[in-house]
């Protein structure tokens, strides 16, 4: 039997056949389920994963505002389970915005007449490795190294666009071996710092603002930049190393001798007890068990870094829905049309039970027959598929333009298109894995059929 004559069978069947429409709804359903359904549940699974396997959301924040800090300390809260180490983090550079003077690349110095350039540096914590998807990593860089967000946008916002709405990003792989000349913006550099403690045994904060040396950063790598991981679309990654020597020029710009001056500042660089830390617990799961420890039981003023600023409610509630009524929505639809095909191929074979045996009585064998019924089921399933595809493709074209349109928190609600196309192909094989399946399974109903039932049909 040709290819053309199963295909001309199956088309005729699929006229006869009072669920097809149904079946076909439904299998486009399904496909839509598995895509799109499936696709934003990853998706969303993935930011929370980023988040809770991110290093500064295990860090939790140590300060000695209410006793100092001492060697015996750390030792003691390194000691405590789930505790992985205790980090310095001692700093003039960080928290300070800073601007470009000048840079190698053409298109930043192009922009940086006509915008204003706004930028933050931060330094890595003793332990913590910033994955490239370019470049090298700090550690195998010398200092003054640095890395770049992986889309790049290093100016102030407009008035008309203070939410950061679709932002001209420039793509960080790009900047690789080139150089930023940069300064603090307003030329001085404002941190504070803990004075010794008083008579009540508690710390004072001082303030204090110092002129800016010009700093010279290489690029080196780029680092992935997402809403749920650490970091921002105007952040730059030096080394715990750069930090500190960034730290010693503007003591040194600003006339401090580190060694001799008694200035309050200068005793705190120089008194380690007098420093902020971060507590690195090993799971994001079990902050506030430690936190409760050093709290609480140690007296330490700690705090933990808020999961809220990330995992806001709206992106708790779209978790839950994706992840748990989605994947209910994707099995009901599953189980929904296996049995409306199941129950399709059943009164296929009942219903032509005459016709079967007719083709068995002018000398079709089982197999062929078999074959024209598959053909119709997989007719069905794959203009399903096909029309199911389409439209999901138009969803996640749509969802992921609004995303990547959007804010930089929305960004990490865009799709990927290789999760997309990885379970589309799963959809794919489903909806024609489902009939043949079914067909197999009633194969026996159609074997036992007759030519003589040709004549017994109505």
């Amino acid at each position: 039997m040709k290819l053309r004559s199963f295909h001309f069978l199956s088309k005729s069947n699929i006229k006869g056949n009072k669920n097809s429409t149904a079946i076909t709804v439904l299998l486009c359903m399904l496909v839509i389920a598995i895509t799109v359904i499936s696709c934003f549940s990853a998706t969303m699974t993935g930011i929370m994963q980023d988040y809770k396997n991110d290093y500064r959301s295990r860090a939790m924040y140590l300060s000695p505002s209410l006793k100092v800090v001492t060697e015996e300390a750390i030792t003691a809260i390194e000691n405590l389970e789930h505790v992985e180490r205790v980090v310095d983090v001692a700093s003039l550079v960080r928290y300070n915005g800073f601007e470009f003077l000048s840079t190698s690349n053409q298109k930043l110095n192009e922009e940086h007449k006509t915008k204003e350039s706004n930028i933050m540096i931060e330094g890595l914590y003793e332990g913590e490795q910033k994955r490239v998807i370019k470049g090298k990593t700090l550690d195998k860089a010398p200092a003054f190294s640095c890395l770049v967000p992986s889309i790049f946008y290093p100016f102030d916002m407009e008035d008309d666009n203070l939410e950061g709405k679709d932002l001209d990003y420039i793509d960080g792989r790009t900047l690789i071996g080139e150089t930023f000349v940069v300064k603090a913006i307003g030329d001085d550099i404002f941190f504070n710092y803990w004075s010794a403690p008083g008579l009540e045994g508690m710390c004072s904060q001082g303030e204090l603002r110092v002129p800016s040396p010009e700093f010279t950063l290489t690029v080196v790598g780029t680092y992935p930049c997402t809403y749920s991981t650490f970091g921002s679309y105007m952040e730059l990654m030096v080394s715990e190393e750069t930090d500190r020597l960034m730290s010693e020029m503007i003591f040194e710009n600003a006339g401090t001798d580190l060694e001799t001056s008694i200035h309050g500042a200068v005793e705190w660089w120089n008194t380690p007890s007098l420093h902020d830390y971060r507590i690195i617990v090993d799971d994001v799961s079990n902050v506030s068990e430690v936190y409760d420890v050093v709290r609480n039981d140690m007296g330490y003023d700690t705090t933990g870094f808020s999961n809220d600023l990330v995992l806001d409610d709206t992106t708790k509630l779209m978790h839950t829905l994706f992840t748990k009524v989605g994947l209910f929505i994707t099995l009901a639809v599953l189980f929904v049309s296996t049995i409306l095909l199941v129950q399709s191929s059943v009164n296929s074979i009942r219903e032509r039970k005459g016709i079967i045996g007719l083709m068995k009585a002018i000398g079709y064998k089982n197999h062929q027959i078999f074959m024209s019924l598959i053909y119709e089921q997989l007719y069905m399933s794959l203009r399903a598929a096909l029309i199911g595809g389409v439209i999901s493709a138009l969803i996640v074209m749509l969802v992921n333009y609004r995303f990547n349109h959007g804010t930089f928190r929305q960004l990490q609600y865009a799709i990927s298109w290789n999760d997309y196309f990885i379970l589309l192909l799963v959809s794919f094989l489903i909806a024609l894995f489902i009939p043949l399946i079914t067909e197999l399974l009633l194969l026996n109903k159609l074997v036992k059929i007759q030519p003589r039932e040709a004549m017994m049909a109505k």
